[in-house]
């Protein structure tokens, strides 16, 4: 794993993650689960990597988001899981490795994406769901797996709505990271559910960074929730609270009413710049709705640009 040459770039500059996927997906005519593509249509998932790569990303997220067994349950392709993860990683790798052989002073990284699943860890006790922690342990395991095994350089648990699934995810890379002998370094970025602030499962983001502190993590940061504008004074919050880098991929802004995304690259790369002006990022991206051309802008603004200080 590649993490001290990433501290070291994060030292000195913001570093850029990529963009939407799933929207690129649907524009490449895929439907249904994207992280099936990884199976199906690898090529296509490449050539979506390689687009953000030459935009400017430094890192390329895997199409993983929901390959895991509690979310693929749905799809009746639970055994998949471990099979998606690792050709996800192993797609990434590629187009992250080609871009490094390309520009060798600059490297690129791939980052192993873990979505939340499709349920929640607090409340499925409450909706008399038989899933549990244990299970939810076991998919995240299956998935780190195949995302650690197939090249993936961190581990992202990202757009994270229940503290409770945070905890089964990090238990479970811990138990990898034990059994493999390698310290992996793990990310983990929040989704807001409420215009306070607030995850699902009812925590604030001070609330949330004290159960998680000790874990040892290389970056907490927000994504998706409700754009960048509105983001802004949680991430700021957010910045004041962690003694970790810092991450923020949101969406385009807030969806409409047709459920797409608005916000333009410009509109985009504006809102990002007054997090970029005010110091309190370390690593930027976008989530639903940016394209390579949001990423292309945002390296525009970051491009000088001061990291803020760990």
């Amino acid at each position: 794993m590649n993490t001290e040459t990433i501290r070291q770039i994060l030292s000195e500059r913001i570093m850029l993650l990529d963009g939407g996927l799933g929207t690129q997906l649907q524009l490449a005519g895929i439907t249904g689960c994207p992280d099936l593509a990884c199976l199906d249509h690898p090529e296509v998932v490449r050539e979506i990597h390689e687009r953000y790569l030459e935009a400017g990303s430094d890192f390329v997220e895997t199409d993983s988001f929901s390959a895991n067994a509690i979310s693929l349950e749905g799809y009746d392709r639970a055994a998949d899981a471990y099979a998606i993860s690792l050709a996800a990683a192993r797609i990434a790798r590629e187009a992250a490795d080609k871009y490094t052989a390309l520009t060798p002073e600059r490297p690129r990284f791939v980052v192993g994406s873990m979505g939340p699943t499709s349920k929640s860890a607090t409340l499925a006790p409450l909706m008399d769901d038989p899933v549990t922690p244990e299970d939810f342990e076991n998919a995240y395991y299956d998935q780190a797996r195949g995302l650690v095994e197939g090249g993936a350089d961190v581990l992202l648990l990202e757009t994270m709505v229940d503290s409770l699934n945070i905890r089964c995810g990090l238990n479970a890379i811990k138990k990898l990271s034990e059994e493999k002998g390698v310290q992996i370094p793990v990310m983990v970025s929040a989704s807001l559910t409420d215009s306070f602030g607030r995850l699902l499962s009812g925590e604030s983001i001070e609330e949330l960074w004290a159960q998680i502190k000790d874990d040892g993590l290389f970056s907490f940061g927000l994504n998706c929730s409700m754009g960048a504008e509105l983001l802004f004074p949680f991430v700021e919050k957010l910045a004041a609270t962690a003694d970790v880098f810092v991450s923020v991929h949101p969406n385009a802004g807030l969806p409409n009413p047709a459920g797409g995304y608005d916000e333009t690259p410009e509109m985009f790369a504006a809102h990002m710049k007054a997090m970029v002006d005010a110091v309190i990022v370390n690593i930027a991206g976008g989530c639903c709705g940016t394209t390579p051309e949001h990423i292309r802008l945002l390296k525009q603004v970051t491009n000088g640009a001061a990291p803020r200080k760990i």
